[in-house]
């Protein structure tokens, strides 16, 4: 039996296949691979067979995608069933009914950068900064955000190319690919992060953070750290080197993180990032987005999953048990980040308050 990962679109599990999906592509050990129920699986090739790639757990199985060979043309692409992705690309693809609005954008881009890499990848191409980024899952602050472009980047010395809706970069120095993510090569996530131009160095932490989730990072703190070590000239190792101290491991999104930022600008102690707290009332452990143990404050960002029945009755068990255990549990809401000040404000009350009740 061969273990495949497969992560839908509403939830996340682990299936066991008595045969493994015909591959589609494959680099570097990496298979892109079709599954029965025709989504894209991703593997990796080891000594004993396939396993789940590593670092991968987090990325989501999409609908399949098939782009066209040359004999599909402006002439006859509708009578093959087949839609133009780009001017000179076309491709056909299972319905997308069922995701969300979010999860529908996601799959249209992964498409149309799919569609640009057949045509580019074969010369060397590699996606580029955000692009890279949105296909790989990783959060972007709303003003790093490209959903209606690709941007790939080519070889040293390679033609930019001119095609409607890409957008060409050219590389310094020679590319060296390190994972193969949707059948797109994409470069290591410490040089996409530098790719960031015009990122604050806020944006630049927010993004950062992304790599080392609590749930299936990309990478390990360490391997960010040695990555920026490893590079001497490439543009934008300067901001990188400056803001790593503040990236954290474990966070859940990146709200969360423009939080802690809130409270660190401000001059207030960083808060841990998602401490456990037992809770025996309920006989059950509790993630707090972040807090500061000693005076029991907890700061709780809500956003917009918290507004489904099912999570917001999770958050009242939580706040309730956390509240009997003496904990002060601020809640940070999406409107609250507008309002920094205010926030920073609140906890530092907190603060004040929670110490000079422990100094008694």
């Amino acid at each position: 039996m061969l273990r495949f990962l497969c992560e839908g679109p509403h939830t996340q599990d682990r299936r066991t296949l008595a045969q493994p999906p015909a591959p589609v592509c494959a680099r570097d050990n990496l298979w892109i691979t079709k599954s029965p129920e025709d989504l894209l699986w991703i593997t990796r090739t080891t000594a004993s067979g396939p396993d789940t790639v590593e670092g991968m757990a987090g990325l989501k199985a999409i609908p399949g995608f098939e782009v066209a060979g040359p004999q599909v043309t402006y002439r006859n692409y509708t009578r093959s069933d087949y839609q133009r992705v780009l001017r000179g690309v076309y491709a056909r693809g299972a319905a997308l009914d069922g995701l969300d609005a979010w999860e529908r954008r996601q799959v249209e881009f992964i498409r149309r950068a799919r569609a640009a890499m057949e045509v580019y990848a074969p010369r060397g191409a590699v996606l580029y900064g955000s692009t890279a980024l949105q296909v790989m899952g990783v959060s972007l602050p709303h003003a790093l955000e490209d959903w209606d472009r690709i941007h790939i980047l080519v070889p040293h010395g390679a033609s930019r190319g001119r095609r409607h809706g890409i957008v060409f970069h050219q590389a310094r120095n020679p590319l060296v690919v390190w994972r193969m993510v949707y059948a797109m090569a994409v470069l290591h996530p410490v040089e996409h992060w530098m790719q960031l131009t015009g990122a604050t160095d806020d944006q630049m932490v927010e993004v950062g953070d992304g790599f080392l989730r609590r749930k299936d990072p990309w990478l390990t703190r360490d391997e960010m750290s040695a990555r920026i070590d490893s590079y001497s000239d490439l543009t934008g190792i300067r901001q990188a080197r400056r803001v790593f101290p503040l990236v954290m491991a474990g966070t859940d999104s990146l709200p969360e993180t423009t939080v802690r930022l809130i409270l660190v600008r401000a001059g207030l102690p960083t808060p841990l990032v998602n401490p456990e707290v037992y809770c025996p009332g309920v006989g059950i452990p509790f993630h707090i987005d972040m807090g500061y143990e000693p005076e029991k404050i907890a700061i709780e960002y809500d956003g917009a999953d918290h507004t489904n029945r099912f999570q917001m009755q999770q958050d009242a068990l939580k706040r309730r048990s956390l509240q009997d255990e003496r904990w002060l549990v601020i809640t940070v809401t999406a409107a609250d980040l507008r309002r920094a000040p205010q926030v920073a404000a609140s906890v530092e009350t907190a603060l004040v308050m929670r110490r000079a009740a422990l100094a008694l």
